[in-house]
């Protein structure tokens, strides 16, 4: 009986140490795996950033080009832009006045 188990432990030692081999080779490629993703999730946000940023920049210049056009129709239409804030006045205090 103990030739046999002789016999048969050097036929699983390798076995053993190729499975370790291959678990370090997993834990290698795991953690690179876990470094390039990190790499992206960064340059994600990096590049989200930029975006937000870029949208707004945009929707700060639209709303500066709106806030100017509004002031030359003032300028040039008081009475018209009066009457308007007179009538948005009475509505809005019409719906207020319900509840």
């Amino acid at each position: 009986m103990a030739e046999k188990s002789e016999a048969a432990k050097p036929a699983v030692d390798p076995s053993l140490t190729d499975v370790r081999e291959d678990l370090d080779q997993l834990r290698a490629d795991f953690a690179r795996l876990l470094d390039t993703l990190g790499k992206t999730a960064r340059n994600g946000v990096k590049g989200a950033t930029g975006e937000a940023e870029a949208a707004a920049g945009d929707v700060t210049d639209w709303a500066e080009g709106q806030y100017q056009t509004l002031r030359e129709t003032i300028r040039e239409q008081p009475i018209t832009a009066c009457a308007i804030a007179a009538g948005v006045g009475v509505i809005l205090g019409q719906i207020l006045l319900r509840r």
